[in-house]
């Protein structure tokens, strides 16, 4: 059975997004250690209410505009997907999405205060939209574990979090303090990006709009988002014609060009390569 405080930290969640959470594992019976997969509805905001956890967010997917809001307004980073965002407890969190995200929650109950990860607990404020390869990794790892039988896999989950604690409280010195301001000119660019995924764009475009050379403009959008853009393109085009195959009886042609895609051979052999389902498959299964 969940302990009270766990109940608290996964109620504030569920409040705040207005669903429950897709996937929910205790991964230590007894002592609170959970991991939870959240898809919430399309929402402007959320806020979440003080509870004694310490919980690190991994964005999985949807909205690119996802800030945190504070006492100075809106933070200049926005979280995309591979993002990750460090609670600390006893603090109201709140966030503007201006749409659906899909997000994972790793929560850490009390006592943390004089472990090695008091530091994170002690924040004053989140440490919001940051990268690291080894947390997003271990999480998603994490994800899948628990989908799967875990009979198969006996302590597998467990030794994942246990991994990925020692981790956070090795680097806890190195990770970013707040919410971290990021690179303004492409954060506004990802934004554009989401408007005009309909119109061919080159890597000379997107270099301009943002004032950079190209060999500048292609080690920046790297290190801002992992990907390179070509990739990044791709997979935003994608993401939104998952959304349109969902969501409206559009034909694939349609979609197709809607999204960006020269053709609509062009659209099924990417969504193939980027989900694994051609676009008529995935429709079905809607």
């Amino acid at each position: 059975m969940a302990t009270p405080a766990k109940r608290l930290a996964v109620d504030a969640f569920r409040r705040a997004f207005g669903v429950a959470p897709e996937i929910a594992c205790e991964l230590r019976l007894g002592d609170g250690l959970g991991i939870y997969g959240w898809r919430t509805p399309d929402i402007k905001n959320f806020e979440l209410s003080a509870n004694d956890e310490l919980v690190l967010a991994l964005h999985l997917g949807g909205s690119r505009r996802v800030r945190a809001i504070t006492d100075h307004g809106l933070s200049r980073a926005q979280s995309i997907p591979g993002m990750v965002t460090i609670l600390p407890p006893d603090r109201v969190h709140a966030f503007r999405t201006e749409g659906s995200v899909h997000v994972a929650t790793l929560h850490l109950p009390r006592p943390i205060d004089d472990g090695p990860l008091a530091q994170l607990a002690k924040s004053s404020a989140p440490r919001f939209a940051f990268r690291d390869r080894y947390v997003s990794a271990a999480m998603e790892a994490l994800l899948r574990a628990v989908r799967m039988d875990r009979r198969l896999h006996p302590g597998y989950a467990e030794k994942l979090a246990d991994a990925l604690l020692s981790h956070l409280a090795l680097w806890a010195d190195t990770l970013p303090d707040e919410a971290s301001h990021g690179d303004t000119a492409l954060n506004e660019l990802l934004a554009w990006i989401d408007g005009h995924l309909g119109q061919k764009l080159s890597l000379d475009e997107l270099a301009a709009r943002v004032h950079m050379s190209r060999a500048l403009f292609t080690r920046r959008f790297r290190d801002a988002t992992g990907l390179s853009a070509h990739q990044y393109l791709t997979r935003r085009r994608v993401e939104v014609a998952q959304r349109l195959l969902r969501d409206s009886n559009q034909d694939l042609a349609w979609i197709a060009h809607e999204t960006g895609f020269s053709s609509q051979s062009h659209f099924t052999a990417w969504f193939r390569e980027v989900t694994g389902s051609t676009p008529g498959r995935f429709r079905e299964r809607r």
